[in-house]
């Protein structure tokens, strides 16, 4: 088992006492407190979508950031589908190097996991467009080489 730095990821619980203001519906970190009996709102829990997933490497399973850091899901990277990210932990950065991309060229540099030292996406270092200075600083998570945690 890899690292695991809960404390750089932010917590599920906000401080809306657990309740849903959008959907009405009591949080899955809340204890229910109503006449239903508990295997009702077990069902409850198994139903409901995931608020706050916490993704780690597919090979260590070293988690990595959470799903509150997502910025985008429209990328794609080497390997097929990617995110986003403002923040990642637990990886080191890889070789600077020029790339060229679809929306220009980027200053980049692979990022790989702290533990095994795979690739899992790279950072963005620099961009050449103004329009695309955004990036800068943010990281592309591909999601072939990460997996959920729970």
């Amino acid at each position: 088992m890899g690292l695991r730095y809960s404390s750089y990821i932010e917590s599920p619980v906000s401080s809306e006492d657990g309740f849903n203001s959008m959907s009405g519906s009591v949080s899955l970190y809340q204890q229910p407190s109503s006449s239903y009996p508990y295997h009702y709102h077990m069902r409850q829990r198994e139903n409901a979508s995931p608020k706050f997933v916490t993704y780690g490497c597919r090979c260590c399973r070293t988690h990595l950031s959470s799903s509150t850091q997502i910025m985008s899901k429209d990328y794609r990277g080497k390997t097929g589908d990617a995110y986003l990210m403002s923040k990642l932990v637990n990886v080191v950065e890889g070789n600077i190097e020029t790339r060229p991309m679809l929306t220009g060229d980027y200053l980049v540099c692979d990022i790989l996991c702290h533990w095994c030292k795979s690739l899992v996406g790279w950072k963005y270092l620099e961009s050449e467009r103004k329009d695309q200075r955004f990036k800068e600083g943010k990281y592309i998570m591909e999601l072939q080489t990460v997996c959920r945690c729970c």
